[in-house]
């Protein structure tokens, strides 16, 4: 019986590990991609895209028509029957030249279909950097909990140790009443630390696409690590250019642009048709008759009173705008890259900066210790020394969590997924 109890014990130790290891980074971004509303309106686009690729091909192609006629003719008022009628027909039609407009439509839906598919891996890469900036905000708010949990347990222990010195008479009452009130202060920290992971789970929960989750908690092998350095400009810069999957839409945009201004100038193209037919006919009074036709029709627009000029016109007035917003998209290139990389390296200097500092907070708050204890320091300087030490790990988590975002905005402007997904890719 023992043995059993001791393996459900084991059991439910073994489960709550596996709870307490929560979320990791490379499966929120997993579950971003899988589950986020805008992936999946990017794919109905697609979907759409592909559509008027097949719709344009048909334009060509044979059509064939049926159709029937029964009539009857009479007096009205005695409804008397004068003559009856029953007509069947079938025809088949296809443009046979058309100074090639359909074949200019149909690369312009290659184009739009391009571009569409460049906009869903954009929206890929948007999804997944804000479900990483996210997730890496509440690393932040974890972190900053367990920081403000270390300052209270410091302050406690500050507490009873200002106590023991009172009772033996070495220190006054207002070292305890102010140790309790920084202690207190300090368990209101902690309730707004928790309250703030609470808030940033529900943020990631809607980075993510979910709305029901539930609560976790992340990775515990998660860490605020520094990301990979920027790397030369020049070569960000280069490489963005080429991978940017909004650069290369708007590219396949100027491409259908530049399509629509030919095919807008063949909008009053003349044309032929052929078309094959046969008619079944059955009249009163009269045998059955079935008609064949064969048909060429030559259609040679003279007149289209400015219409084509003015489709004309209204093309190439998009291709400018086009051209001015591929101008401006190349600027915002530039400066999101430059933002990106000037950030990443200033905050992966202050985060070593900070790293010194939080040494030497620690080695503070051991000497005044010390010092409180054996009656030569101040219970004010016990305290400052805590607070130092937290506002020390403050630092130094936001300056890891700015790198961290600068990263991930860096890996945006370049056009890429984060390095999580390197793998999938």
């Amino acid at each position: 019986m023992k043995k059993i109890i001791a393996a459900l014990l084991m059991m439910i130790l073994c489960a709550s590990s596996a709870c307490a290891a929560g979320l990791s980074l490379e499966e929120c971004l997993n579950t971003a991609l899988a589950n986020h509303p805008s992936l999946k309106k990017s794919k109905g686009a697609t979907r759409a895209a592909n559509s008027m690729i097949e719709q344009t091909k048909t334009t060509n192609r044979v059509k064939v028509n049926l159709t029937g006629r029964t009539s009857f003719a009479g007096d009205y008022q005695t409804w008397d029957s004068r003559s009856t009628s029953q007509t069947f027909g079938i025809t088949a039609s296809k443009t046979l030249y058309d100074t090639g407009v359909n074949k200019l439509n149909l690369e312009i839906q290659n184009e739009n279909l391009a571009g569409v598919l460049e906009s869903e891996r954009q929206t890929q890469i948007n999804v997944a950097a804000e479900a990483k900036k996210a997730y890496y905000d509440l690393v932040l708010k974890i972190l900053n909990r367990d920081v403000e949990r270390e300052k209270l347990a410091n302050l406690e222990e500050h507490l009873e140790t200002a106590k023991g010195i009172y009772e033996v008479g070495n220190s006054s009452f207002i070292d305890v009443t102010k140790a309790e009130a920084d202690a207190a202060t300090a368990r209101t920290s902690v309730l707004k630390a928790e309250n703030d992971i609470l808030t940033s789970q529900e943020a990631l929960k809607v980075a993510m696409g979910v709305s029901d989750y539930g609560d976790f908690d992340l990775a515990l092998s998660t860490e605020l690590l520094l990301p990979k350095p920027a790397g030369d400009i020049k070569e960000i810069l280069d490489t963005a250019m080429t991978d940017r999957a909004d650069y290369r839409k708007i590219l396949h945009t100027i491409r259908q642009r530049e399509l629509e201004i030919k095919a807008a100038a063949r909008s009053n193209s003349p044309t032929i048709t052929g078309s094959v037919g046969s008619e079944w006919g059955k009249y009163e009074g009269v045998s059955p008759v079935r008609d064949y036709t064969v048909a060429v029709n030559v259609n040679v627009p003279v007149d289209d009173g400015g219409l084509t000029a003015a489709k004309v016109e209204s093309a190439r007035a998009q291709l400018d705008q086009d051209m001015a917003d591929e101008e401006s998209l190349r600027q915002t290139i530039a400066h999101d890259l430059r933002s990106a990389a000037l950030t990443l390296t200033n905050a992966t200097q202050r985060a070593k900066s900070s790293q010194l500092s939080v040494q030497y907070a620690e080695e503070n708050l051991t000497l005044a210790r010390g010092r409180y204890e054996v009656g030569v320091g101040t219970a004010l300087e016990v305290s400052d020394a805590v607070s130092t030490l937290a506002s020390s790990r403050y630092t130094l988590y936001q300056a890891l969590y700015d790198a961290q975002i600068a990263r991930t905005n860096l890996d945006q402007a370049m056009g890429h997924l984060p390095v999580e997904l390197e793998v999938r890719e």
